[in-house]
């Protein structure tokens, strides 16, 4: 398993799911001390590859240097993402292709090269794009950041649709909150009392609760899902109960 990310907070909970099933982890980090933290977090159980996937002259090479030392991965994880709060006003063209780099083309270059590489092979694997539950809603602030997780949720069905004849199934989960364990930031700890006050569970989702949904996503027991997109946010999105009743 490649996952793009990998040394982020979810990149690291999808990668402890697949390594508590005794499948190798390839985790795809920018910084080498983030890198260094990360292989240690997993008790050095996985390997880590240091790329921008944001640059489009990086895919070729990472791939390449993959497939020469492991084959070509059978399950690509596209996690890898940046967050963004700017109201519409504020938006820069630089702020409109950054995000969009790494939010919705990364994943489409990454894709492309792995679905190429499973083609070539013969290998009917998978694809999991980790997009958010803003892919179908907006908050002030909000607009780029969710139109470029709309976005991959689109190239999510696009791969599905093209590549499913050969075997490979793409899929998406889409995280709400995820909670941060021990985190002390004001702002976050101000959003996530909105979210469980407004969610039907009351509950933030955990990354290792994203990393069971993403590793049966790449199972075989999801073998019969194609150009979906899961959702995974303790129930924030699909309603609203704090909506006043008619007396």
């Amino acid at each position: 398993m490649l996952v793009t990310g990998g040394t982020g907070l979810v990149g690291l909970g999808i990668a402890r799911a697949f390594l508590a099933v005794g499948a190798p982890a390839i985790l795809v980090g920018s910084t080498a001390s983030r890198a260094a933290r990360a292989i240690e977090s997993l008790g050095g159980k996985a390997e880590v590859a240091l790329a921008d996937v944001s640059d489009p002259a990086a895919i070729g090479p990472l791939f390449a240097d993959i497939a020469a030392r492991h084959g070509p991965p059978a399950v690509l994880v596209n996690a890898a993402g940046i967050n963004f709060n700017k109201l519409i006003g504020e938006t820069t063209v630089e702020d409109f292709e950054r995000v969009m780099a790494v939010n919705a083309r990364a994943a489409f270059l990454c894709s492309r090269a792995a679905c190429e590489a499973m083609v070539a092979r013969g290998i009917r694997g998978r694809i999991v794009n980790v997009t958010s539950g803003n892919f179908r809603y907006v908050r002030p602030g909000s607009a780029l950041y969710s139109a470029s997780k709309a976005a991959l949720a689109m190239l999510t069905q696009g791969f599905a649709l093209e590549y499913g004849r050969h075997g490979i199934a793409v899929n998406a989960l889409a995280p709400g909150l995820v909670d941060r364990p021990g985190s002390t930031d004001p702002n976050f700890l101000a959003i996530a009392d909105y979210y469980r006050g407004r969610s039907a569970g009351r509950r933030l989702v955990s990354a290792d609760e994203v990393g069971e949904a993403v590793l049966f996503l790449a199972s075989s027991r999801a073998a019969g899902m194609t150009g979906e997109v899961i959702v995974l946010d303790g129930g924030f999105s699909f309603g609203r109960p704090d909506f006043p009743r008619h007396a």
